[in-house]
């Protein structure tokens, strides 16, 4: 298996091509505002994570902790139950160095060198993805946003935001994207997961949109990787 640059920055020509169908309106699934109550630092969008769910419709996006509701292209999602407490499923998700035991999406996450075990908001990584492109493995470079942020919905039940978006090293003007990862304390030993990805309008956006039914198909198989992974401790 080889590895080349991701697709994000490889579809650059189709994406020029496209660049219309960015402007496409697109419609926002609705997101209550605000957490009941939350502590680990600050998100520029403060809402109830927890009470979101994967949109029904194509047409719909979700919100992200760095970049909102507004300008959203598409998202791909993925939930489930998990017999494992919340407090099991956030540590592996933030243990971006073990993804490569259990992960057949994200196969391998390169950190900086300081970085043992303690993730941090700003921390670069690049992630190795395998399963977008046939016969090769992708990389993208990711910034970490928000890191086991605490929050409790407006059910009571407490929940974790974790997110990281990508660096497209243009500011933004190539492409914005933002992964956000939700882990709900159901408050009987189990956990509710929640994870999406969220991608806004830019230069390359139309290229990725290309890549969106096999980026949904990866993120289901990346929940029920964790799912196993985790019950299995």
């Amino acid at each position: 298996m080889t590895s080349q640059n991701c697709p994000r920055t490889s579809l650059l020509a189709v994406s020029q091509l496209m660049l219309a169908l960015s402007a496409t309106p697109v419609l926002s699934a609705a997101i209550p505002q605000g957490d009941v109550a939350s502590s680990g630092g600050s998100i520029n969008y403060p809402y109830d994570y927890s009470s979101l769910a994967c949109p029904s419709s194509k047409l719909a996006t979700l919100a992200t902790p760095t970049y909102g509701d507004k300008g959203g292209v598409f998202t791909v999602c993925s939930s489930l139950k998990i017999a494992a407490p919340a407090s099991v499923v956030q540590d592996a998700v933030l243990d971006f160095a073990s993804y490569g035991r259990w992960n057949s999406f994200v196969v391998a996450v390169s950190l900086p060198s300081n970085v043992t075990e303690t993730p941090y908001v700003g921390m670069p990584m690049t992630f190795t993805t395998a399963g977008l492109v046939a016969g090769i493995n992708t990389t993208s470079d990711e910034i970490l946003t928000a890191s086991g942020y605490e929050g409790v919905g407006e059910d009571g039940k407490p929940y974790t935001l974790s997110a990281w978006r990508y660096d497209d090293k243009l500011a933004g003007v190539g492409a914005r994207a933002e992964h956000p990862i939700v882990v709900v304390d159901e408050g009987d030993g189990t956990s509710w997961y929640l994870s999406w990805e969220t991608y806004y309008a830019g230069i390359l956006t139309p290229g990725i949109a290309l890549l969106r039914s096999k980026l949904q198909t990866q993120f289901e198989v990346q929940a029920a990787d964790l799912k196993t992974y985790v019950e299995g401790l």
